[in-house]
């Protein structure tokens, strides 16, 4: 597992675009390089991997961009895992549903 530093845009960027941009963060086990664009139902707009990191982080900071494996501040984020699969997958997800009674 390995973290990855993506940006919400599929146009290609210079490095200073890329310092503008706000930064997100997911842990994946796909094989990504910088450049990469992904499509999510999840998200509206594409994300294009701007860094990819060999070490997984647990929690990233939304105002420093700090990423962390210990919680130390009210700005963390958990990171997420994003699963690459193929577009056309027949898969469907689903989770139990747990009765609120």
């Amino acid at each position: 597992m390995k973290t990855i530093i993506i940006v919400y845009t599929a146009k290609k960027l210079s490095e200073a675009d890329k310092r503008k941009l706000k930064k997100y963060a997911f842990n994946t086990e796909a094989d990504l390089k910088v450049g990469d664009v992904l499509e999510s139902q999840s998200y509206g707009s594409p994300m294009q991997v701007i860094k990819v990191l060999e070490e997984k982080y647990d929690f990233y900071n939304a105002s420093t961009g700090e990423l962390s494996n210990s919680y130390n501040s009210t700005s963390q984020w958990e990171i997420l895992d994003m699963v690459i699969q193929e577009k056309n997958n027949r898969t469907v997800y689903a989770s139990i549903r747990k009765d609120d009674n």
